[in-house]
Order: structure tokens, then sequence, then C-alpha cells
């Protein structure tokens, strides 16, 4: 009787090829966590459909699904990979015995084909064949384990106890290994990533908290500063790059008279470098959303490395290059404003590599899609240069809208009839900072002003507080709103954060009582 007998069904060749996938995933996981220039091929498959995907698709996703819509994509073919290696031992077995290595070669090809498909700055062709051809044999010998003591089973009552007592071990083994092999990498990816402790220089300008009236404490309340590791992280990467401090350079091309390159200390020692407080928010925050964050950027002056590049006559936009092949452009006369900063730092630290290390864009102005991290490259150009989201649909002006949001009461607070409580909460505007708050406990219908904190820098958000005393029990909804600073308030009309950002007012239903 030959093996594929032996077996008794294709559920049995699956279930052995699930776990060969599963081991030489996880095996190729850690690979490729410690290795440099082996991209994980789950990843690249995601990433390639990722950024093939049409705009009004992509936006689909995006609006259903939030920041979920990656994580999701992430799993999606990672499942399909596992799928393909449980089915392709199967299809190793028609009219005759599986053929473990042949499967595991087959699989080794997809990876091939999904790493040359993904959008990969550094890829090392002999690592990834050495990794690929070794995660392969790692498939084969494991698969022929299993479909051996499926064989070994047979048929009958007795042999049947004997060869689940035997598929249980085979299947522990399976995913104890799997299960490992993916935390040791989620371990590598963790500890690993670029050396971020640089020197940064003194800044000539240093953004301080200045001295300013009291102003209430309120617990729940956003802080001033946001923390670095607690500040909003959204990029079209499912694996963020990880670029050196050392041997990074900054390209400065395209309609310029003096092209350069800057390394990280040149940037800093060249031109002088400068702290700002401003807020940074993602153009997908949803009303009342915390895709937003107000840290001190410190950089030097996108309009100093261009005056000193000299601007060619008929210059339109000024182009971003970041290492993740993700790119994005400003109008020339935007770009030529002080406020926006080539940032080396956040918050007086160098910048983390989720935040873009160790170079980004800041333009307190604009939404964070054109807040280029990981750059590497500038460039002026004649044209109107349509971006990664522009080309999907959403806005090149890309100008931050004025908002507000309460952070408190939260729907769980205790409010009890005729005791003072807090309302309270942000508000910002990009470059155009905030006149007034006002808040309503009845929908809308009556509107009351709040207090103002006086914002630590002009592109800063401004918390706000309004003291109220609930009159009887029961349920209260909540809003705010914001005036800017050239006297427009937000509009209450709701729309969806695509193409140029959410608008509406925050509403929050609270009990009391």
């Amino acid at each position: 009787m030959d093996a594929s007998r032996q077996l008794g069904s294709d559920r049995d060749l699956r279930l052995a090829g699930l776990l060969a996938t599963g081991v030489s995933v996880a095996a190729l996981y850690v690979l490729s966590a410690l290795t440099t220039g082996v991209p994980f091929p789950p990843t690249s498959i995601a990433e390639a459909v990722l950024r093939a995907m049409p705009g009004d698709v992509a936006t689909f996703f995006i609006e259903l699904l939030q920041h979920r819509a990656r994580t999701l994509l992430m799993a999606g073919a990672l499942v399909a990979t596992l799928l393909f290696g449980a089915e392709v031992l199967r299809l190793t077995a028609r009219g005759g015995t599986p053929k473990p290595f042949v499967a595991g070669g087959l699989l080794g090809v997809l990876a091939t084909i999904a790493i040359a498909l993904g959008p990969h700055e550094e890829v090392a062709p002999i690592a990834v064949l050495v990794s690929l051809s070794a995660v392969a044999m790692l498939y084969g010998f494991v698969a022929r384990r299993l479909t051996g003591v499926l064989a070994q089973a047979g048929q009958g009552a007795e042999v049947d106890a004997g060869r689940r007592r035997a598929l249980r071990l085979g299947v522990g083994g399976a995913i104890g290994i799997a299960v490992g092999g993916g935390a040791l990498g989620w371990l590598a990816r963790r500890l690993g990533g670029p050396d971020t402790n640089v020197a940064l220089a003194s800044p000539a300008e240093r953004a301080l908290v200045p001295e300013r009236p009291p102003f209430p404490e309120i617990p729940g309340l956003s802080p001033e500063i946001t923390e670095a590791a607690d500040h909003y992280v959204v990029d079209i990467n499912l694996v963020q790059p990880s670029v050196e401090a050392e041997g990074w350079t900054l390209g400065v091309g395209g309609l310029v008279d003096k092209p350069m390159k800057l390394t990280f200390a040149e940037l800093q020692e060249r031109f002088d470098v400068v702290e700002e407080f401003a807020v940074l928010t993602c153009i997908s925050n949803e009303v009342g959303g915390d895709l937003v964050g107000n840290s001190a950027w410190g950089g030097v002056r996108m309009r100093d490395v261009l005056e000193e590049a000299g601007v060619a006559e008929g210059a339109v936009d000024v182009v971003f290059y970041g290492a993740d092949r993700y790119s994005d452009s400003i109008p020339l006369e935007v770009a030529m404003d002080p406020s926006v900063l080539i940032a080396v730092s956040q918050n007086g630290r160098p910048l983390l590599q989720e935040h873009g290390f160790p170079c980004r864009v800041r333009i307190p102005r604009i939404y964070g899609m054109k807040n280029v991290k990981w750059l590497e490259r500038i460039e002026v150009v004649d044209i109107d240069y349509q971006g990664y989201w522009m080309q999907r649909g959403w806005s090149d002006v890309a100008a931050v809208r004025t908002e507000s949001r309460i952070d408190v009461p939260t729907r769980d607070t205790d409010l009890a009839p005729g005791t003072d409580a807090w309302i309270a909460g942000v508000a910002w505007a990009g470059d155009r900072g905030i006149s007034k708050v006002e808040v309503s406990t009845n929908g809308g219908s009556d509107w009351s002003e709040a207090m103002l904190k006086e914002p630590i820098g002009r592109f800063a958000w401004t918390q706000w507080a309004f003291q109220w005393a609930p009159p009887e029990s029961g349920d209260y909804s909540l809003a705010c709103r914001a005036t800017d600073g050239n006297g427009q308030t937000q509009t209450p009309d709701l729309a969806p954060p695509h193409p140029t950002g959410a608008t509406g007012y925050h509403y929050r239903d609270v009990t009391v009582g």
C-alpha cells in the first residue's frame, strides 16, 4: 500500500502541509528579523497589494475598517501563505506519494515572487536565496516527518488511537515551534531597529513652556506635551524602515543651482537648529479621534536648506522621498515658510524609529500624510507632483481643519445633580491658533464659552475647560466647537475624513444621577 493511500484522506495531507508551513513561516520570520536584506514574504505580499490597490478601493477599506485595515491585510496574506503551503503538499501527492521537498520548493518560489513584488529598498539576493532554500528544506523535513507519522498509523480502531496520539504529538510540536519562532521573531524586531542614540546639536531657538496664569488641574485632560511613545503612528508600512543615522544622507536636488548631500551631522552643523511645539494630526482622524498629538519638534528650517541649494526659476513643488518609497509634495511657497522643519528630534530626543528616525518633515499647517518620515531625498520640480495618497483621491492641499475634542467627562464618569464637574478637552487649527471654544450641554441648542489655557506655542493645541453643575438627573448630550485665530468657527456639518479631513462637532453622551 503506497503512502498516499495510507494517509487515508486529503485532510491529513493538508494538515501536514499547514503545520509544515507554520514552522517554515515562523523560521523565516526569525531570519528576516535577524538578517539585513531578507524581507518577510507575507509582509511583501501585503505591501504589494496595498500599494497596487486602486484609490477608490483603498479609500473604501480605510473608511470601513479605519487603521485595522492594514492589520487585517497582513493577517490575510499570512493566512493565504498557510493555505498555499497546506494545499501544495496535497497537490504533489496526486497519482502517487506526497513529495514534501517539491512542495517546499514551490513554497520557496512563491516567497521569491512575493519579495520581488514587494516595495523593498534593500534586498540582499544571496541572503534571500540562502534563507529561502533553508526554509524550503525545513518545510520538506517537517512535512515528510508528519506524513510519515500519519502513514504509520495505518487503519483500524486500535491503530487509530495510536494515530491520534502521534498526530497530537506532531501537531503540538509543530505548533510549539511555530509559536516559539514567531515570538522570537517578534522579540528580535522589537529589540532591533536603528541605533537612535545619536548626538543632537543644541537648538539656537529652544521650545520653552511659558509662564502663564493658573489653569485648573483636570484628571483625564490631554497633557500639553504628548510623549513620543504615546504619539499616534500611521503610515503605509506593515514593517517600518530601519535607517541608521551613520551612513544616512539627505539629498537635495532637482531644480536647484547647487545639489547637496548632507550627513546627519552636517545637516545640523551647516544650518541653525530650531525647536517648536506643534500639533501633528492624521487626515484620517475621526471627529473626536486620537490620531493627533502635540510635541516639541527640533530640526532645521526647510527654507534655509532650499536657499543654500538655490531654487531655480520655474519651480512649483518640493517633493519628499522616504526610505519606504513613500513620497509626497508641498508647494514651493509653503516649503519656504519658516514653520516647515526638516526634523531630527521630538521632545528634545532623537526621533523614534516609528516617527521617522533619523529625519522627517514637519509642517504645522498640513495633515500628517505630507509630513514624510524616514526622509532621504528632497527634489524641487516644475510640476504639481501627486503623491501616494493624492493618487488615491485624497486632498493635495491637506490643510488642517479647525477641530476640538472632549476629553472629560467620559461616559463612565460619575456625575451627580448639583455637583460641579469639568467638561474639558483640547482644540487645534494648524498654524491659525484657537481664539475661542464653546460648550453645549443640551446637544447644541445653547452654547457657553469655555476658559482657555494659553497654548505653549503658536502651533500647539489649546487646552480648554468649562465648569458645569448638572441641574438634575438624566441623560445629557455634551458638545464642543472651536473658533480659529482667523475668526472661523468649525462647521457642524458631519463629514468623513476622506478626502479633506473630518468635520463636525464632537458629541459625548453622559448620564447624571
